[in-house]
């Protein structure tokens, strides 16, 4: 009977099981009150990554795009008393480059 392939094997950058085979982007965290001056810690399955405010880092797509979607909710009220909520990123960025490493990749 023939092996059938998981859906891990058939497309394993949908996984994060390290940061060695993905795709990695250059970017600027944006100071900000809530980050410490030490750096952003941000730990995806694992794996620990470190990017200080206004520092350039190369990360891995997937950890970027989980940066996405750190939200928080903000409820503002206008001046009749109506609340306005509106959802927006926890952690700010500038993509510098994209796919920094991908010659290497496609060696």
């Amino acid at each position: 009977m023939p092996r059938v392939k998981t859906d891990k094997q058939k497309n394993p950058l949908d996984y994060f099981t390290g940061p060695g085979a993905h795709i990695r982007d250059r970017i600027i965290i944006h100071e900000h009150p809530d980050i410490p001056a030490e750096g952003l810690f941000v730990s995806l399955n694992g794996y620990p990554f470190l990017a200080k405010p206004g520092e350039e880092v190369d990360i891995p797509r997937p950890v970027r795009e989980m940066l996405d979607t750190r939200i928080v909710t903000i409820t503002r009220q206008d001046d009749e008393g109506k609340d306005h909520v509106k959802d927006i990123k926890r952690v700010n960025y500038t993509i510098i480059k994209e796919a920094v490493n991908q010659e290497v990749l496609e060696v």
